[in-house]
Parts: C-alpha cells; sequence; structure tokens
C-alpha cells in the first residue's frame, strides 16, 4: 500500500515540472509475444515487457511530442530544445525481431546491444539457465534472485563451470525461440532492416569493472571484430553491462573512440550533451507488471528527486 500511495505521489508531482529538453533512454531486454510465452519460465522474463506494452510505450511518448531517434541522431547531433527517446535492447535476443514490425509502423527506429560470443556460439544467456532450471525446481522469484547475485560474483569461465556442473553439460543449450540469441545469419538480415541499429555489448557480457582495464579492451574489441565480421559494421556506440563501469571502463571506451555509452543511471540525459555525459548516458528501466502510463509520467519528470542525478560522476575522458 505504501509503495502504491508513493507511487501515485510521484505521478501526480510530475506533472508541475516536465518536458525539459533532454534525451531519455529505455532499456529492454526480451521481448514477448504476450503472457503465455512470458509463463513458459524458458527464461527470466525480466522486465515483463510484451509486444502490445511495447506499443503502448512507442504511443505515449509518440503523442506527448517526443521524437524517437537512432546513433546516427545522436553523433549528428540533438536540438536542444526538444525531447527524444533513444530505445534500446541489451543481449541480442532471438525475440527481439518480434518488434521490427512496430519499429516499421510507427516509424521509430530502435538500438540493439549484441553480446557476440552468445551469437556465435549460440548460447543461452547464463541468467536465463538459472531462472529456467530453479523454476523448475519450483524456487520462487526471491530464491532465484539471490543465486542469480550469487553467480554474478564468479567470473565468466566460473559461471560457466558452475552452470555446467548444477544443471548438466548442455545447460547453455537453448530450448526455444523464446530463450536464444540470435543467429549469425539471422543477427545479419535482422540488422538489415529499416528502423534496426546494432551496437556493442561486449563479447561475453564481462561485467566490467570487475575485470582489468586490458580485459575491458578485450572484451570490447572482440565484439567489435565479431559484429564487422556478422553485420558488417563496427557500432559506434557501446551499453556496459549490468550497468557497471569504472574510471578505467571509460578510459577505455574513450581510447576505442566509441562516441556514446550508456549506463543504467536512472536519470534523464539535458541538452545540450556536455562531453562528460556522453559515456555514461543514463536511461531508464520500463517494468511490464506497473502501471505503464504512471512510470512513463514520472520518467518525463524534471523535479530533481524524480528523475535522479543530473551529471555523471567522472572528471576526465
Amino acid at each position: 500500500m505504501l509503495k502504491e500511495f508513493k507511487s501515485r505521489l510521484r505521478q501526480q508531482l510530475s506533472h508541475f515540472k516536465r518536458d525539459q529538453p533532454a534525451l531519455l533512454v529505455f532499456l529492454f531486454h526480451s521481448i514477448f509475444k504476450d503472457s503465455n510465452e512470458i509463463g513458459l519460465n524458458h527464461i527470466d522474463p525480466q522486465q515483463h515487457v510484451t509486444l502490445d506494452i511495447y506499443r503502448q510505450f512507442l504511443e505515449y511518448f509518440l503523442q506527448a511530442g517526443y521524437r524517437f531517434i537512432s546513433p546516427l541522431d545522436l553523433q549528428r547531433g540533438l536540438d536542444p530544445g526538444q525531447c527524444y527517446v533513444l530505445a534500446t535492447f541489451d543481449d541480442g535476443y532471438y525475440n527481439n525481431q518480434l518488434v521490427a514490425p512496430l519499429l516499421i509502423e510507427y516509424q521509430t527506429p530502435a538500438l540493439f546491444f549484441i553480446t557476440s560470443r552468445n551469437v556465435l556460439n549460440n548460447e543461452c544467456f547464463w541468467w536465463d539457465v538459472v531462472y529456467r532450471e530453479l523454476s523448475q525446481r519450483g524456487m520462487t522469484r526471491k530464491q532465484i534472485s539471490v543465486a542469480q547475485k550469487q553467480y554474478k560474483c564468479l567470473d565468466h569461465q566460473q559461471i560457466h563451470a558452475r552452470l555446467k556442473e548444477e544443471f548438466g553439460r548442455d545447460a547453455l543449450a537453448p530450448c526455444s525461440d523464446v530463450d536464444r540469441p540470435f543467429t549469425p545469419e539471422e543477427l545479419r538480415s535482422f540488422a538489415g532492416q529499416p528502423w534496426v541499429h546494432i551496437g556493442n555489448h561486449t563479447s561475453d557480457h564481462f561485467i566490467m569493472d570487475r575485470y582489468n582495464p586490458d580485459i575491458q579492451r578485450s572484451q570490447i574489441q572482440v565484439c567489435q571484430a565479431d559484429l564487422a565480421e556478422m553485420v558488417g559494421l563496427q557500432p559506434r556506440v557501446f551499453a556496459y553491462p549490468n550497468g557497471n563501469y569504472n574510471q578505467d571502463s571509460l578510459r577505455v571506451v574513450a581510447e576505442l573512440g566509441f562516441d556514446f555509452a550508456i549506463t543504467v543511471d536512472k536519470r534523464k540525459n539535458y541538452l545540450p550533451l556536455h562531453e562528460l555525459d556522453k559515456l555514461t548516458l543514463g536511461r531508464f528501466v520500463l517494468w511490464g507488471t506497473e502501471p505503464l502510463q504512471r512510470q512513463c509520467d514520472i520518467f518525463r519528470s524534471d523535479v530533481a528527486f524524480l528523475s535522479g542525478r543530473t551529471r555523471p560522476a567522472w572528471s576526465g575522458r
């Protein structure tokens, strides 16, 4: 009850001060045809976003006068007198192809950050394996989340070894189109569709701030090479896996020539964008389990305690 009251209050307060020129970046992961697909438990539903919810998201911000942009628009520069939305999808799930018809229908671009080795190796994402297997054993959402957090404390090789030890040698094999990544051929075709743009999300989804700069650099460079081979381009936009970054991450991304990098810091990106902003763009998470209009009203707010901090904490490029 208290959470509901606070949420409604934040929505009401959002109407007092909103829509200062800014870029709002949104994070999505999987996209589901409907609630029945979510109920299969083949994958961690994370945000529970269905095609219908994504359609509502598009319609809400288009009706509010926001313009959906692509990485090319970012590179050209944004009008400091307008409001923008950048829709992003992390990881490289095959189910992301479901949104392509909506992008065409509404003429709205979206940016898809790809973890390249999952695509090349046809491997599920480890958090989905944990969710799938533990849900089959009857564990609750809370119990599964605890287990996933424990896995996050391990390095990549340890995660894979533990998955195979706990769930079998084929644990990373996909079980359906819901939980699998794109194949290289599918990704190439998808990347060629109207309104689809591709970004770098490392080769193996390493949580960057847990590795030294050389490993961070390798993760990004390998992904760049993989994407050049698969889709014929090397992106200029990067998304930090799990949203984690440190000073080393920022230096590496800058040295590798990326124009922009995206976090999961919950905040608007006010215009004009300063150099300090470009490698730490804030990003909001939209939940399919909560009222969409209420969430979007709050995201539009310029009230400080609703929209979060306005500048990233980084002192150098």
